[in-house]
C-alpha cells in the first residue's frame, strides 16, 4: 500500500484575525496540509519564516503597520530571503497593474479573498504539483486591462510538437519531473522545452503561461 503523502507545511499571514481563522479551516479541511505558523504583521511573518520550516506561504498582500505597508516590497524581501518558497497571495485588490507586479515577482498563486473557500484548495494542489494558479476573477481583470491579450509573439501551432506537448501537460497540473518520466525525457530537456515555448509566446512567468493556456483552449 502506498504511503500517505506528507502533509504540506503552511504558514499563514493576514492582519484580520477572523479571516486568518477561515484560511486555516480551508487549508486543513482535507488533512493534506497543516498550518505550522500564523502571522498578523510583516514583522511576525518574516520572523515566522525564519523559525518555522514550511513548504508554502499563503499571505495577504497588504498588512498595514506603521513601518511597513508596501506589499510589493514585502514580497520582494520574501523572494530574496526565501527564493525557493512557493507563495500564494490572497487580496481584496482588483488592480491589474499590481497583479502583474506580483506575478512578475514569481508568486505561484493569486486569489481574491472572495473566492478563497472555493479556489484555495485547487491553488494548493496546483502549487504542490509544481504549477501556478490564478483565480478566475483575477484573470478577468487582467484580460479586461489588456495585459494578457497582446503578448503572443507566435501562434500556438508554431511551437514544436514537443514544446506544445510539454505546455499542455504543465497546464494539466503535472510537474516538470512528472512530465519527464511520462515522456521518457530528462528533466533538463523538458525544462528547456518549457522555457523555449514561453519565450516564443512572450510569456514572462508560469502564471502568465497558465492564463494563456486556459484562455486559448490548450488545457
Amino acid at each position: 500500500m502506498a504511503a500517505e503523502p506528507q502533509a504540506l507545511r503552511v504558514i499563514l499571514a493576514d492582519d484580520h484575525p477572523i479571516f486568518l481563522i477561515g484560511l486555516k479551516v480551508v487549508i486543513e479541511q482535507d488533512n493534506r496540509a497543516q498550518v505550522v505558523a500564523q502571522a498578523s504583521s510583516p514583522h511576525e511573518l518574516l520572523k515566522g519564516l525564519k523559525t518555522n520550516p514550511c513548504d508554502l506561504l499563503v499571505t495577504d498582500f497588504m498588512m498595514p503597520v506603521e513601518d511597513q505597508n508596501d506589499g510589493l516590497r514585502l514580497l520582494e524581501r520574501i523572494r530574496r530571503e526565501h527564493p525557493s518558497l512557493p507563495v500564494i497571495v490572497v487580496t481584496m485588490l482588483n488592480n491589474a497593474g499590481l497583479f502583474n507586479a506580483m506575478l512578475a515577482l514569481g508568486v505561484h498563486g493569486l486569489l481574491s479573498k472572495g473566492s478563497v473557500a472555493g479556489e484555495l484548495p485547487t491553488a494548493i494542489d496546483r502549487v504542490r504539483a509544481g504549477g501556478a494558479f490564478v483565480a478566475d476573477s483575477v484573470k478577468r481583470i487582467l484580460l479586461e486591462a489588456g495585459d494578457y491579450g497582446s503578448y503572443m509573439l507566435v501562434a500556438p501551432e508554431q511551437l514544436s510538437p514537443r514544446e506544445l506537448e510539454v505546455i499542455r501537460l504543465l497546464a494539466a497540473g503535472h510537474s516538470v519531473g512528472a512530465i519527464a518520466l511520462q515522456l521518457s525525457r530528462s528533466k533538463q530537456t523538458v525544462s528547456a522545452q518549457k522555457v523555449n515555448a514561453m519565450r516564443k509566446l512572450g510569456l514572462a512567468n508560469d502564471a502568465a503561461l497558465f492564463i494563456y493556456l486556459q484562455e486559448h483552449g490548450l488545457t
